[in-house]
């Protein structure tokens, strides 16, 4: 069975390992809220908790078309998977950058990992199978749109099954396994287990997000007090409301979420970049160069430091360098254009065609109409015309 990463749109991972307990932060300062400047009214939150776990009625009777009355848990998984499974995969599409509830997921077949994962729990409950969605720790990954760094999150199914359980060829013993839609390392282990109220709180989140990428910040930030109002230690939240903040300029408030994230576990690179930028906004120039030292020791987790070690490498024609630091920004980022683009080129100049299509495939799922996409289209293109032999 394919495991999957549950694509959470958020500005930063929370410290999270193996079922440890989080650390939380204390109460946010009333003065850190702004709700005249975004003129907050909680209306603007449409979605309940029936939109999230509600069902669609065509699955319902599908599901209920099966006499499950003295099923097995084996029966009754072989009755969710093969809903949501086929011979060749998935039945459902992926689509990132817009999450759905479990009806709506399940009516338009397709939705990005969150989406995927409340529509596979709310099928199981209705089944009567023992599972609980986690948040797992997963290398983390910047996800680069619209201007804004964002960090992709991990969650995913963690069923019990009492019996052994076989699941498209491979058979699962007695205790547990996962369902995943979007492998990635580490996320077979056991996470922190998530509520639904919790999971609410990273759809308002995800939801926010994607007002704040459409600069419809009224919106944004009534979606991020409806996620903290469920989830007050969830410290992506406060990352992406630090975000709206400064690019409002209200740094302030900014650092003020910011700090209340980075006391729920370790700092990430981009909450300590966020940071940086935020104190400088501010003319606090003595306290940004702390940031940026730190930021200095820790480049290694750093995209745009890979990035231009790449194109530097372009510009001078060590193609294989160019490969090299171009494709290790690759790993600690999606969504990233620029990343794409040139290492799109350096593969195609090193004669690596089939890998600059491939990076050219890319582009066009994050932004068909981008101007790079043309430019390197055009340059494969020459590539690729035969050569007249004379």
């Amino acid at each position: 069975m394919r495991l999957s990463k549950v694509c959470v749109v958020v500005a930063c991972v929370l410290a999270l390992g193996g079922c440890a307990t989080q650390r939380v932060a204390g109460s946010l300062p009333a003065d850190v809220w702004q709700d005249q400047a975004f003129q907050y009214n909680p209306a603007l939150v449409t979605e309940t908790r029936e939109t999230l776990f509600g069902l669609d009625e065509t699955l319902v009777r599908d599901l209920k078309s099966d006499d499950r009355i003295g099923f097995s848990t084996e029966k009754r998984m072989d009755i969710l998977l093969s809903r949501l499974y086929g011979p060749n995969g998935i039945r459902l599409a992926y689509t990132a950058g817009h999450t759905t509830g479990a009806a709506q997921t399940w009516r338009e077949k397709r939705g990005d990992c969150l989406s995927l994962t409340i529509l596979a729990y709310t099928a199981a409950k209705f089944l009567g199978i023992e599972a609980r969605m986690q948040e797992v720790s997963v290398p983390v990954v910047m996800d680069r749109r619209e201007g804004f760094d964002l960090i992709n999150g991990h969650v995913n199914l963690f069923v019990r099954n009492k019996v052994d359980v076989s699941v498209n060829g491979s058979t699962y013993g007695a205790g547990s396994f996962v369902i995943d839609f979007e492998p990635q390392g580490g996320s077979l282990r056991p996470g922190m287990r998530l509520s639904e109220e919790a999971i609410m709180a990273r759809f308002y989140n995800n939801r926010a997000t994607e007002y704040l990428l459409q600069r419809n910040y009224n919106h944004a930030y009534a979606y991020y007090r409806a996620a903290l109002a469920l989830a007050p230690d969830y410290a992506p939240a406060f990352n992406n409301l630090a975000q709206l903040y400064a690019r409002t300029g209200h740094y302030q408030g900014a650092e003020k979420l910011l700090r209340q994230a980075m006391a729920l576990g370790e700092p990430s690179y981009a909450q300590l970049a966020a940071m940086q930028r935020v104190l400088a906004a501010q003319g606090r120039t003595a306290e940004a160069q702390l940031y940026a030292d730190q930021l200095a020791q820790r480049q290694h987790e750093d995209p745009y430091y890979w990035l231009g070690k790449g194109v530097k490498a372009v510009e001078s024609g060590q193609w294989r360098d160019a490969i090299a630091a171009l494709e290790r920004a690759e790993k600690l980022t999606t969504g990233f254009e620029e990343i794409h683009f040139y290492l799109g080129l350096a593969y195609s100049r090193h004669g690596q065609l089939d890998a600059a299509n491939k990076q050219l495939a890319t582009m066009r799922a994050i932004n068909n109409q981008g101007p790079s996409v043309a430019l390197l289209s055009k340059k494969l293109q020459g590539l690729s015309q035969p050569t007249a032999v004379y």
